[in-house]
């Protein structure tokens, strides 16, 4: 199979299809074959899929459930999540582990979509929320259900609130029979509300983190992009680059992932029994290339992603 490095140069020559999902497209986009974060972008994409978490109806923030068995065994908490929409693409973990000095358990009760409290943002939004319970850390996660994205764009509309000691993220993953590899936009709130971590794993290695002092807090809506290609990752806040880092970037085919957690650790910092944090978003898009989706077609109309959210 050809390289998917080609699919940066704008004379190639592969194929192209698109793919939209999470809202109807516009006219405009409805005969996109191929796509670019920006006007300026010289890095090609294939596939899109846009997930819109801002007008679905019977919003409902559950109860938190205290109990590691009970927590991991929940269901869904909202019709969305059992639809092809969300199916196709994304899994929600229940998986267990001992933390670092607190025992973690992911639960489906943990992912909802909220009602929004703020005007002029869409009436709802997804949520991913932690909670300590007395025993235990109660954390969520939302997982690709491929990991086959080898190289992508990928944005949020998000916030994050509440108490100190958890992390929220949008990273991609994988291990791939080999060493990890890792790409990772990280809030921690144990730290001031501006301040932002990017890395390219592992964050052992000098060179490899970029902490940013954003010039607006996270706990306001922000739009946080990731840019992987093949030699760099770079990461931009409301459209303004701000982290940009070329060692140990991700090559392999990977998973993309969003949790927000805590274990006790000194990462995390540890959370009082009671309190929680919240990722809320608003909508999300990844435009992609995918070793699962091979190019047909010629890349005839480039569009571009700033143009479309």
């Amino acid at each position: 199979m050809a390289s998917f490095r080609v699919l940066f140069s704008i004379a190639t020559a592969l194929s192209l299809v698109a793919v939209a999902q999470g809202r109807p497209l516009a006219s405009a986009e409805a005969n996109c074959n191929c796509y670019k974060a920006t006007a300026e972008s010289d890095a090609y994409f294939v596939n899109r899929k846009f997930f819109d978490f801002r007008d679905i109806a019977d919003p409902k923030t559950p109860a938190s459930i205290n109990g590691r068995a009970a927590d991991a065994a929940a269901g869904r908490t909202h019709a969305y999540f059992s639809t092809p929409e969300w199916t196709d693409t994304w899994t929600l973990q229940n998986w267990q582990t001992q933390g670092q000095g607190v025992y973690r358990v992911n639960s489906p009760n943990n992912v909802f979509i909220a009602a929004s409290d703020c005007g002029g943002a869409g009436a709802t939004h997804l949520t991913l929320r932690t909670t300590r319970q007395a025993d235990y850390q109660s954390t969520a996660e939302v997982e690709s259900l491929t990991a086959d994205y080898q190289f992508l764009t990928v944005r949020m509309l998000a916030r994050t609130r509440g108490s100190p000691g958890a992390v929220t993220a949008l990273f991609t993953y994988t291990e791939h029979g080999g060493p990890v590899q890792e790409a990772d936009i990280e809030i921690r709130t144990t730290t001031k509300s501006n301040v932002v971590q990017y890395t390219n794993q592992p964050g052992s290695t000098p060179d490899a983190t970029t902490i940013v002092d954003l010039a607006t807090p996270w706990t306001q809506w922000q739009e946080h992009r990731y840019d992987w290609t093949p030699t760099s990752s770079d990461w931009y806040v409301d459209g303004k680059k701000v982290a940009s880092i070329r060692l140990q970037t991700p090559t392999s085919p990977l998973s993309v992932i969003m949790n927000v957690w805590s274990d006790g650790g000194v990462w995390s910092g540890v959370m009082d029994v009671g309190c929680s944090a919240e990722m809320q978003v608003q909508w999300l898009d990844l435009t992609y290339n995918s070793t699962s989706q091979p190019a047909v077609g010629a890349c005839t109309n480039v569009c571009v992603i700033d143009d479309l959210v």
